[in-house]
């Protein structure tokens, strides 16, 4: 299978990033209110952008087990979301984010539950987990809006900028669709 397949759901596209993508990413990650939620982008300056961007795309053809891809919306870039793959457990992890301007719309929720059935229908695993700092609640209802179900609180899981941050855990099995 060709590492970050073309994903489609019912109003959106997830297909790998390009340097084309660069404009529209350093613009919504330029954003304070985007970074806040996310580890490992704290705000930065935009040709920091570029070069993320740059290693992504060289990424693709050689990461194996690492899906990473562009969510776009009439063609244009307007989130992320990866999948990261650990085959002898059988389960993923993923990790998304959205520019300001797509939010409140059900796309998160729409992108995590088409990337869930990705991963147990496409890849055969067992489990998909998420978590998300516990100052962002927002992220859990998209979890739970997929199916996942909450699983625990890391305290102190994360550490961003010097500053600790707890973490909500949560998870989807495969048998968890069938009921």
């Amino acid at each position: 299978m060709e590492n970050t397949p073309v994903l489609t759901t019912k109003r959106l596209v997830l297909d790998r990033l390009t340097m084309a993508d660069v404009p529209e990413v350093t613009r919504w990650l330029s954003s304070e209110s985007v970074c806040r939620n996310l580890l490992h982008l704290p705000h930065r300056p935009p040709e920091e952008y570029e070069e993320m961007i740059r290693r992504v795309t060289e990424q693709y053809d050689a990461a194996e087990d690492y899906f990473q891809w562009a969510v776009r919306e009439n063609g244009v870039c307007i989130g992320r979301m990866s999948l990261v793959v650990n085959r002898r457990h059988q389960s993923g992890t993923v990790a998304y984010f959205l520019a300001e301007t797509a939010w409140g719309k059900g796309y998160m929720t729409e992108i995590l539950t088409r990337v869930i059935d990705f991963a147990f229908d496409e890849l055969g695993l067992n489990r998909v987990e998420a978590d998300h700092f516990a100052e962002n609640p927002a992220s859990g209802r998209v979890m739970e809006k997929s199916g996942m179900k909450k699983e625990g609180y890391a305290r102190q899981k994360y550490c961003k900028e010097g500053v600790f941050h707890d973490a909500v855990l949560y998870a989807i099995l495969k048998s968890d669709r069938s009921r």
